[in-house]
């Protein structure tokens, strides 16, 4: 019979057995820690100022080793983390602008911890209009700094913005401070305020009145202290052109009326032809050449369009009348004279595309190859809807539907008529939008408003777009639309930009400035 020492030795290998088993099995493995998470959240997607405002939060980091801002994938700057979230700042001087003025972002956040863990977050859009100075609108207000569509008198701290609007059923002509906006002088207008009314440079420059008529309503006059002088307004105004002194030329197809701000008539006239005394009608504005003689574009339409420049003296006496072109009828094509008044620029218009031609006034021949043309340009794709001479009478905007061409109209060279845009291809319209508005800008610094189409619900819709240029040769400076907005913009008495980019007052760097930063 065992000993009980020995059954002891008999079992104890057995107990063993389950601690020798716990001592090979492996340990797990070690758990691996989440990565950071890092996200953008912008202020104001589409941003017009001078920084985009941001804001970054993170998780997961017992301690923030480092924050970095980038650009599709390229470094903006280091971001000091503060808390969560971080705001954050990028700078006019911070963005690169490569793929234009103004910059689409796309902006990602990368965070390290201090155990070496990173993470980036999704990108988030942006568009960056950087200009100089923004004025907002008082808080919680709906109402614009400005109206939908104005003028500037003065410049700088002390300009003032001048438009019209509608309070219920009147309308009025508003004159804001941009030093106080909500101090505004207003004069109330005896015909209505609409998309279609005009307000007109100071003439003479810089002193005297302007012009504020609507189509087929009525017109008025103001002077340079916002002060109504044309009591009571005219009435049924068809059409309106200022003459350099500051009276207006009134007129409809057949009748020219030279008409003071108070609303003396100096003079009327019937445009007649002496020789047949036939009719000839008005087509465009008059033009006042420096010698006081004033240019009438004229058309016949008897049987075929026949395009006649007029001249008549500043006193309203005399009229000779030279022919210019034939055109086939309902062909009334976007005239333009030069700043002598010695030359008017005519779009003939194709099926397709159109020529402009430059055509000698006096002369007793044709505007044709063999007669009084002294250039014509290649064919223009698209239709032309207007003609702008700029940079003082040097350069000529073709303004087609969605396609700006530039054309050199006078240098004295061979290049006379020639397109001047960058590799010959002309600005456009974003997508389906169509020009609204062209404004000359200092120099050759050029810019136009576009919007959509015109419908019959909605025939003057408001611009939504902007495309500058600071010379026809380097192409596109700038371009910013409004998401779900509108905008606009004039010329101060220094030719800066002013624009309003939905409610906001808004003034853009110079052309200069925006050359630079590209």
């Amino acid at each position: 019979m065992p000993t009980p020492h020995s059954r002891r030795a008999w079992v104890r290998p057995a107990l063993l057995l389950p601690f020798l088993s716990l001592a090979c099995t492996p340990p797990p493995p070690p758990t691996t820690p989440d990565l950071p998470q890092v996200s953008i959240l912008v202020d104001e997607p589409s941003t017009v100022g001078r920084a985009v405002k941001l804001s970054i939060s993170t998780s997961g980091c017992d301690q923030v080793q480092s924050l970095q801002l980038l650009d599709n994938n390229e470094l903006i700057k280091q971001v000091t983390y503060s808390a969560t979230p971080t705001q954050v700042e990028i700078g006019t001087t911070e963005i690169r602008y490569t793929r234009g003025i103004s910059a689409n972002l796309s902006l990602t956040a990368r965070v390290t911890c201090a155990d070496g863990r990173t993470n980036v977050s999704q990108a988030q859009p942006a568009t960056f209009f950087p200009v100089e100075e923004v004025i907002e609108p008082p808080a919680n207000s709906t109402t614009s700094v400005v109206p939908d569509y104005f003028v500037v008198d003065g410049s700088g701290a002390n300009a003032s913005f001048i438009g019209c609007g509608k309070e219920g059923a009147r309308s009025y002509l508003y004159k804001v401070p941009k030093n106080n906006p909500t101090n505004r002088q207003k004069l109330e207008m005896d015909f209505p305020c609409d998309a279609t009314t005009i307000i007109t440079d100071r003439k003479p420059a810089g002193s005297g009145h302007r012009w504020v008529w609507t189509k087929d309503q009525g017109a008025i006059a103001i002077d340079a202290n916002f002060n109504l002088v044309t009591v009571p307004a005219l009435t049924d105004v068809k059409n309106l052109a200022v003459a350099p002194d500051g009276n207006a030329f009134i007129y409809n197809v057949a009748q020219l009326d030279l008409v003071t701000p108070k609303g003396t008539v100096k003079w009327s006239r019937e445009i007649a032809d002496p020789e047949t005394n036939t009719i000839s009608l008005i087509l465009a504005d008059p033009f006042v050449r420096p010698d006081g003689k004033i240019l009438i574009p004229l058309y016949d339409d008897r049987l075929e369009t026949h395009l006649y420049v007029g001249i008549v003296n500043a006193d309203g006496t005399g009229f000779v009348r030279y022919e210019i072109d034939q055109f086939p009828l309902e062909q009334y094509p976007p005239v333009a004279f030069d700043p002598t008044g010695t030359v008017m620029y005519v779009a003939t218009q194709g099926p397709n595309s159109a020529n402009v031609r430059a055509c000698s006034i006096g002369s007793a021949k044709l505007c044709v190859a063999s007669g009084s043309r002294l250039w014509i340009s290649q064919e223009l794709p698209g239709y032309m809807a207007a003609l702008v001479p700029y940079n003082n009478g040097t350069r000529l905007a073709a303004i087609g539907r969605n396609r700006f061409w530039f054309l050199e109209a006078r240098d004295g060279q061979s290049t006379e008529g020639q397109v001047m845009n960058k590799d010959q291809q002309p600005l456009t319209a974003n997508g389906a939008l169509v020009a609204r508005f062209a404004q000359p800008g200092p120099g050759s610094a050029f810019y136009m408003f576009t919007s959509a189409a015109g419908t019959d619900e909605k025939p003057y819709p408001y611009p939504v777009e902007v495309v500058a240029t600071d010379g026809a040769e380097k192409g596109e400076l700038f371009r910013y639309q409004v998401p779900g907005g509108s905008l606009y913009g004039a010329l101060d008495d220094t030719e800066a930009l002013w624009l309003r980019v939905g409610t906001k007052l808004v003034k853009p760097f110079t052309p200069q400035q925006y050359r630079e930063m590209r």
